[in-house]
């Protein structure tokens, strides 16, 4: 009888649980443009030609007048033949106060030459010549002012950009002991154990 030795072992293991860097790109802010883009506007135009003509001197000429001016050369020529006929009655009574009881002085044969002394008076004819139009021109002019517009890009940069890093970590453990087992059988090995 033969006595057998029988071991049977068993590495140790190390395990490792690692856990790799990571960057959150969603962190990073990407740059935002903003703008006004107001297009330029001319705002000018021409403005039209013009005439202005001023016929109311010539047409007064020919007695075409305002009513204005008829009502105001009717009431000035009032009051001269007023005057006129105020001071003429107020001579001829004086003068008939003065001189109507003197020899001579007929007031009836007076009074019928100055009645018919109107009878005898000439028509007075004047000749004027009518004023021109007045005329006054207004050329075209260019008016308005022009817009010239804007234009403004406004670009929003964040000054660093917002990464989160989470880091790495490696863990090492023991995952298994390992071990040597030793025991004894007779005549044979234990291949089973």
């Amino acid at each position: 009888m033969m006595v057998r030795l029988n071991i049977r072992h068993e590495l140790p293991q190390i395990g490792i649980r690692q856990t790799l860097g990571r960057i959150d790109e969603t962190g990073i802010i990407q740059p935002r443009s903003r703008g006004t883009n107001q297009q330029a506007y001319s705002n000018m135009t021409v403005s039209q030609p013009s005439l202005d003509l001023d016929s109311y001197p010539s047409r007064r000429t020919y007695g075409d007048r305002k009513m204005g001016d008829f009502t105001a050369e009717r009431g000035q020529k009032g009051f001269s033949d007023v005057r006129q006929a105020t001071a003429r009655h107020t001579q001829s009574g004086w003068s008939k106060i003065n001189n109507g009881a003197k020899r001579g002085n007929d007031i009836v044969q007076n009074a019928k030459a100055d009645m018919f002394s109107n009878y005898q008076a000439r028509t007075v004819f004047s000749i004027e010549f009518p004023p021109d139009v007045e005329m006054q021109g207004h050329p075209s002019e260019v008016v308005g002012e022009p817009d010239l517009g804007d234009i403004s890009v406004d670009i929003e940069t964040a000054p660093s950009a917002r990464i989160h890093y989470t880091p790495g970590s490696v863990e090492t453990y023991l995952q298994n002991e390992g071990f040597i087992r030793r025991w004894t059988t007779i005549d044979k090995y234990d291949i089973y154990a």
